[in-house]
Formats: C-alpha cells, structure tokens, sequence
C-alpha cells in the first residue's frame, strides 16, 4: 500500500471516534442552546407579564399565557417540560412551560406560559447532518491539503526511488539532488555512501576473480602441456612413471573445469549475462540428449524423452549450462544398464533416472562441493540452482525408493522469463 494511501486510511480511522464523540457533544450542545434560549424567552415573557399587571392589574393581551389557574400560588417560577397532542400530525409534540403566580386585587393566579421546544429526533437528525457535512468537508480538505503537500514536500523521496530502480550494479553511482528537508538530505547521503561501497566492492571482486581466473588458467595450461609432453616422450619401460603422470594430468584437467565452473558461477551471481532471447529450449535439449547418448550407449543406460515445443526467454549460454549440468548429472551417477527418463513441457523440465540407493536428503546436493556416498559430487547442479534462481525458476531434487533420481524445474513460478507453447505441426 502506497504511502499517502495508508496516510488516508489512519487518518479516517482516527477522524471515525472523533465524529462519534463530535456528534455526541454536537447533539448535547445543541440540546443545552435550545432550553437556553427558550427559558430566556418565556423569562422574559413572563417579566412583561409581572410589570404590566402591576401598573394594570390585569393581564395583557399581548403574551404568550397557554392558560391561567385562579387561586393558585405558586412558590416560585419554575419550568417543566411536557408533552401535547399536535392534531395535525398526530403526534406529541414537546412543549417547554414556565409556571409562576401573580397577585391581582387581592386574588393569586397561577399561569401558565408554553412554548414549542425542538425534539430529541430533531436535534439528532440535525447533528447526523452536521456531522456528515463536516466529515466530508474534512475529507474533501484533507486529500487536496495531503497531496499538495505529497507532491512538493515527499518529491525528493520519490526521485530517489527512481534513481534507485534504475540503479544497476555494473552502472556508476547516481547523483541524488540535494533536499531541503534534511531527513531526506541524510537519506540521500546515506545511499549514495552504500552503492559506492557496493560497487567497489562488487568491481574490485570482478577484478579479483577474472584476474585470478586467468593467471590460473594460464599456469594450468603450461603445466597441462608439459605433462602431456611427457607423457608422450616417455617410453614403455617408465611405465609407473607414466601412471604417475596421467594421475598428474587428470586432477589438472578436474582443477581447470572447478575453476571455470567456480567463474561461471560468480558471473551468475553478478549478473553479467543479460543476453536473454526467446530460445526453442526443445532443440537445444534433443541436441544435448544426442551428445550424451553414444556416453549412454557404452554404459548401456537407456534414454526415452517426451519433448512439447517449448519457447524460454534466457540467455543461449546458460540454457546449454542448465542442460548438460542435469542430463551430466543424470548420466554420470546413473547405473550401468539404467534408464533415463525426460519430459519438456510449458509447465516443467523433468528428468527421472536410476542411481546408487542414496538416505541423505538430496537438497544438500544443491550445495557447492557436497559429497555423495562416492566423494565429492562438485559444482554442477549448485550451478543449476544458481541460474534457475536468476530466473526465478524453482528446481526440485526427489529420491523415490531410495534409487530412483527425479530433478525438476518449474517454469511457473518464473516472472523473468516468459514461454509459450508452439503449436505442433505434423
């Protein structure tokens, strides 16, 4: 919920009681001015009546007496309030009186003065009214007032919103103005001082690890070489040597593919691929099952697959990493003489196959470098993880009956990317 929205929303929550009680003071003040008033008035009847039978002793004819009782004597004016039948509408209507006795020749008389007096139903439906009036009088003030004040005093808050949404990693550091206000001042300050920080942090590692990348590459090529050298140049009688050598060989080669996996994986990270385009990702995973099926045929592992043209907005080479990181997987630890099952549609990438009987939970082989019940099971499938979570695809490792290895990738829950499914031609 935006900003002025909830603004809105509190300030009716609080307004509600304040209307309620309003009302209620509104209504009894109301009620307090009407008897004021109309005690007033037949007061001062009732002084006109009391003079002008003193210098008369009669009544006069101009006077608002409802009616005279004879030899009554009152023991001082007081008012009440009653109820009269008005035959118009046939309803009791209240009626305020004002009874007091005067002397006249000798005789008391009580009188009686009456006025109309507003109901309790009157005064309410007029506070209702006022209330009413007031509240959206209020209301109507308090959204011109909140979003002038909106658009000129929070101006500065929302620039660097955008200037932050339009921030990225690889970008300089934006130039926030300055604000008059200084809470947003320190604020600007303060997020500027952090994506400074930020992206020096985040270029110096860049640097670091494509420096560090390259110089090991480079020394792992020269030390590759010169081993293959050898063993070439060596003869049949150095035999251990020879086996000494290869092992030499073999853990370089293992060195150098942990040490691109462990660079692609930063680059993942980091972001940096950001060529995404709309790929046939049904093509380029046939293409993948064609190049692990001769690996397949030797192991006599059988591959079936059941591919719908599938259309995924990513980057090619990390849809090709994907691929063969979960087909490698699935053909690597398989069994001799196993099967692999894959099925492609809009929703999902499965791939189900044999393997060893595993216990431990297989989330862990998510993990960089995890071991398995073989040793260590490497980067790959902390790789797939790494790009499916760039594209907000969720992937999923299940073991049923402890052998049967299931990887699935949704695509579903993706916002990145879109798909579509292409219609099938014969």
């Amino acid at each position: 919920m935006k900003l002025i929205k909830q603004t809105y929303l509190y300030a009716a929550i609080w307004l509600l009681p304040v209307a309620i009680i309003g009302s209620i003071f509104c209504f009894f003040i109301i009620e307090y001015i009407a008897y004021e008033e109309t005690d007033e008035f037949l007061k001062y009847e009732m002084d006109r009546i009391v003079k002008f039978n003193d210098e008369f002793q009669s009544f006069p004819n101009f006077h608002n007496i409802a009616y005279i009782v004879p030899h009554v004597n009152y023991p001082g004016p007081y008012y009440k309030d009653t109820l009269l039948l008005e035959p118009a509408d046939n309803e009791m209507v209240p009626y305020r009186e004002l009874r007091f006795s005067i002397s006249q020749n000798g005789n008391f008389y009580g009188v009686v003065l009456r006025h109309l007096m507003l109901g309790r139903d009157d005064i309410a439906q007029g506070t209702l009214l006022i209330a009413v009036g007031s509240m959206l009088l209020i209301a109507l003030f308090m959204v011109l007032i909140v979003n002038h004040i909106t658009g000129k005093i929070w101006a500065p808050f929302y620039h660097t919103m955008n200037k932050l949404k339009a921030f990225t990693i690889d970008s300089p550091v934006p130039d926030f103005p300055g604000a008059r206000t200084d809470e947003f001042e320190e604020l600007n300050t303060t997020i500027k001082g952090l994506l400074k920080k930020i992206s020096d942090d985040y270029r110096s590692n860049k640097e670091f690890y494509e420096n560090a990348s390259h110089e090991l590459q480079t020394h792992l090529a020269i030390i590759r070489t010169n081993t293959e050298k050898l063993i070439d140049d060596s003869d049949s009688s150095e035999k251990k040597g020879i086996d000494e050598l290869e092992k030499i060989y073999s853990a370089l080669t293992r060195l150098s593919h942990v040490q691109k996996s462990l660079l692609l994986l930063c680059k993942v990270n980091n972001h940096q691929f950001c060529n995404d385009t709309s790929l046939h990702f049904h093509e380029i995973l046939q293409q993948a099952i064609e190049t692990f099926s001769e690996v397949c045929q030797i192991r006599d592992i059988t591959i079936t697959s059941e591919l719908h043209p599938v259309i995924v907005s990513m980057d090619l080479g990390l849809a090709e990493i994907l691929i063969n990181n979960l087909l490698k997987n699935a053909v690597k630890y398989n069994i001799d003489k196993g099967y692999i099952t894959i099925t492609l549609d809009a929703a999902s990438f499965e791939i189900k196959n044999s393997g060893p009987e595993i216990e431990s939970d297989p989330l862990k082989f998510f993990e960089r470098f995890s071991r398995g019940p073989d040793g260590n099971l490497g980067i790959g499938l902390a790789i797939a993880k790494q790009i499916c979570e760039f594209y907000n695809f969720s992937i999923h490792y299940e073991i049923s009956d402890r052998c049967n290895h299931i990887l699935r990738v949704n695509f579903a829950t993706s916002s990145r990317s879109t798909r579509k499914i292409l219609p099938v031609t014969s």
